[in-house]
Order: C-alpha cells, then structure tokens, then sequence
C-alpha cells in the first residue's frame, strides 16, 4: 500500500477476540532505526461506530515528510445501531480504549524498532478519535467500567509500558459523556416499581459517563494539549471544548485552544465537511503545535 508514491507499512499490534488490529506506518525519506525520531500516531473518527485508519494516510504522509514517523489506528467498532455483537467488534467504549493504549504500549515498546523515541508520542485524534486521544492523555477511566477498574479490564494490558501519550491534539473530540452523549453508556435496567432502584441505575449510568469523559478526568500533570474545535459544529459542541480547555489549564497543564468561525464536525478530513484550504490550515495549526514542542522540523 502506498499514499502519493510514499509506502505504507501495515503492521499487526494486538489480536484478540477474532480482530487482528493494525497500524498504518508511514515513515520519512532516509529514515533508520536509530534516528530517534518523533512518532505522531492519529485516530480516526466514526461515532465508535464507523471510520477506517486509511482516513488519515495524507496527513501521515505530511507529517513524515516533517521528519516524524506517523501512525494511523484501527481499534475495534461498536456494532451499527440495531444491528447484533459479531467477532472482532467492540463491546463498549472501554475496548476502543483500551485497544488505543495497546497501540501506543505497542509503538513505545517498539520504539527502536520504528526509529522514534519513547518519550516523543504525539497523538491527533478527531471526533469520537479526539475522545480516544484525549483520553491517552487523562489516564483510564476512574471508577467502575462493567466491574472492573478500566485498566484492568484490559487483559493484554502490559503495565510496564505506559499508555499516556507525550502530547496531544484532539480535534472536536467528545469529552463529556454526562449530556448528549449519554446515549453511549449502557444503561441497567431498574427494577420494575422499585423507584429507589430507578434512581440507582441513574446514578450509576451517569457516573460511569464521567469516568469515561476526559473532562471528568483532568489532573495536574498531564501532557500539552491542542484542542481545535468549529463553532459551526452541531455533532459536538464547542462549549464542550471549551471548559475542557478551562479546565485543562486551571490544573496547571499546558494547553492550546482554537476555534473556527464557520467550521463543521470533523474539519480536519479531506473531501468530508471542509475545504481543502481549511483542512490545510487546521494542519497547519497542528504543525505549528508540533514544532513548537519539537516533535518536527520548522
């Protein structure tokens, strides 16, 4: 596979219940494993539902052309609306996750193997892809997740390899599960006539909602953060982006943020809501972010 002449690599970073996930490597001209290089490692979008790594090979193909090494993630979807569990797919939000933090486990294990440091992962995510990175940078989820603690609900995960990205760009991610988005925490039946019962199984479902918002997450410490969000997007709202910034930076973390006048859901792919010029400037923006922390060349 190839994107404008530059090769592809695919390469298998986990296997489990019938997926074989994968990672779409691209890497610059003259590169060697020893160089030490940055690795920018993107995370498409889709709803959980829907999407595919090859959505981001163009702005891989940027990035290695920067200098750094770029990766591109599948993770396990969630079935269609309606439509019934099959092999391969995702039970709930917390394996699209944890399938997020095996992949970056598996670079930074790797790293001599790909030519970049371990300690120079930067991750773009968009959509319900922002929701992924910018939780590779919060940590797994606090609280229950089906039981368990999140990160134990992760079988493969090897804890000697940290899963927290070094920088992140989360482009209109979905940061906040408590409003809207809701619709994507399994809820528990309450026991019928049982009004006690009723009020427990929401505030059950709304708990687990804030242990999986980013929002609900943030802590001193984190990683720097670039946030870039349309105000013309009616998928998730700007607002959104917003307190997250707020809130990102008032627990000390170095965070950037930019808005759009004009811009819709999901700018930053090619041939979706946005023009060519914007998608280029939103790269751009995300370039600039990048370079200032050194992670490509000016």
């Amino acid at each position: 596979m190839s994107d404008n002449g530059r090769p592809i690599e695919t390469v298998i970073y986990k296997e489990t219940n019938g997926a074989r996930l994968k990672l779409l490597v691209c890497k610059p001209d003259g590169w060697h494993e020893a160089d030490g290089r940055s690795a920018v490692v993107w995370i498409h979008g889709g709803g959980w539902h829907s999407g595919a790594p090859e959505q981001f090979l163009r702005h891989g193909r940027m990035m290695a052309d920067r200098g750094a090494v770029s990766f591109s993630v599948a993770y396990r979807l969630l079935p269609s609306p309606g439509t019934p569990d099959t092999a391969g797919r995702a039970s709930s939000l917390e394996d699209c996750m944890a399938d997020c933090r095996s992949a970056i486990r598996f670079i930074r294990k790797n790293a001599s193997r790909f030519g970049i440091r371990p300690d120079r992962i930067a991750v773009v995510g968009d959509s319900a892809g922002g929701h992924l990175a910018a939780s590779l940078a919060v940590g797994p989820a606090v609280g229950l997740v089906d039981g368990r603690d999140s990160e134990q609900a992760s079988a493969d995960a090897d804890r000697e390899v940290s899963a927290r990205a070094d920088l992140i760009v989360d482009c209109n991610g979905i940061v906040d599960f408590t409003g809207k988005w809701k619709q994507m925490i399994p809820a528990r039946p309450p026991v019928a006539g049982c009004e006690d019962d009723a009020v427990r199984a929401w505030m059950e479902r709304h708990e687990r909602a804030k242990a999986w918002s980013p929002l609900y997450r943030v802590s001193a410490g984190q990683p720097p953060m670039l946030i870039l969000h349309g105000l013309a997007d009616d998928v998730v709202a700007p607002e959104d982006a917003v307190r997250f910034y707020d809130a990102y930076r008032s627990a000390g973390n170095d965070a950037e943020l930019a808005l759009y006048p004009g811009w819709r859901h999901a700018f930053i792919l090619f041939d979706y809501t946005a023009a060519e010029t914007e998608v280029l400037r939103a790269m751009g923006r995300i370039e600039a972010f990048l370079a200032r922390h050194g992670y490509i060349q000016n």
